[in-house]
């Protein structure tokens, strides 16, 4: 079954420059992100994450290969693009004179929405980044946080099927994060795809459904959240955590028994299994047995982190 699309890349190359000196900024990348997705781009500063957003809304040319959003390509058609997808660019910038409403209805006359939408659509749009009681004050008294969330009202604007976001949490403080976290499963549930470009990886991480990462203009991978998770598994190990009360050593015993486990670590009430194949089909039976279940408060799998994914891929998988 084909898959449906969002963002369709192949083969694409960027260099900035001439000849031999020229920098490679892209090199050679081809990516599928399905539409409704939640896709993470993450990668270090200079890994080339800004120039592909930036190619696929149209804002440079690549070099070679090519590109479709939305259906739409890159080179011949970023005006469509452009009415369909909400960008937040990295760095992102208001008019400090003005109030975050005025800065919204400004922009939502050069988005082209009807005259009689855009206050309604302004506030609507704050409301969702939690700023709607400051509409009336000027972006100078704005704390970067407040104007990255005003960035991404902008973004929200259009009501668009696609949101592209540039290191969306960078200022934001952890309150504010978790906000922005909300609100992408809010969107994502709604239909929308949204590609979200960072190096903040806990900071969005925990939201995506997909996920490529990127060094030096290369992807290393790309895949589904569960597709990355399982190849550090098989590399790493699975890894299962149960909280436990005490007199649990016949438990402690059993489990070493089953075949493939490498390692159990207890610290106080929590007891950390290592094996190198998935057991939780034998490890949830034998804790569910009477001698034993009233020992256990829980056993749930421990998946990779974001930072563990992506040292591994940087470190060549």
């Amino acid at each position: 079954m084909k898959m449906d699309l969002a963002i369709e890349v192949e083969n694409l190359v960027k260099i900035y420059g001439k000849g031999g000196s020229g920098i490679k900024a892209l090199d050679g990348i081809s990516m599928k992100i399905p539409k409704a997705s939640t896709y993470g781009l993450f990668g270090p500063n200079g890994s080339g994450k800004t120039t592909l957003i930036s190619i696929l809304v149209g804002l440079i040319l690549p070099t070679s290969g090519n590109a479709k959003v939305l259906g739409f390509d890159v080179v011949k058609e970023s005006v469509e693009i452009r009415r369909r997808v909400g960008l937040l660019p990295e760095g992102f910038g208001f008019y400090d004179h003005m109030t975050a409403l005025e800065n919204l209805v400004f922009l939502a006359t050069l988005d082209k929405i009807p005259s009689d939408q855009r206050k309604k659509r302004a506030l609507e749009t704050l409301e969702m980044v939690g700023l709607k009681d400051r509409a009336n004050d000027k972006v100078s008294t704005f704390s970067r946080g407040m104007r990255q969330r005003l960035g991404i009202a902008q973004a929200l604007l259009k009501d668009p099927e696609l949101l592209i976001f540039d290191e969306p949490t960078v200022g934001i403080d952890p309150e504010g994060a978790a906000e922005f976290r909300n609100l992408v499963k809010s969107m994502n549930k709604e239909g929308k795809t949204i590609l979200m470009s960072t190096h903040l990886l806990y900071e969005v991480g925990m939201v995506c459904t997909h996920a490529a990462v990127i060094r030096g203009g290369k992807l290393l991978v790309q895949g589904s959240v569960e597709e990355l998770y399982q190849s550090v598994r098989e590399a790493k190990g699975y890894r299962y955590e149960l909280r436990v009360k005490s007199g649990i050593d016949m438990l402690l015993q059993e489990i070493r028994s089953i075949s493939d486990v490498i390692e159990i670590k207890q610290n106080e009430n929590h007891v950390t299994v290592l094996s190198r194949r998935e057991i939780w089909g034998e490890l949830l039976p034998l804790v569910s047995k009477p001698q034993f279940k009233d020992a256990v408060e829980s056993l749930k799998p421990i998946e990779p982190s974001w930072d563990e994914i992506y040292r591994f891929y940087q470190e060549g998988g």
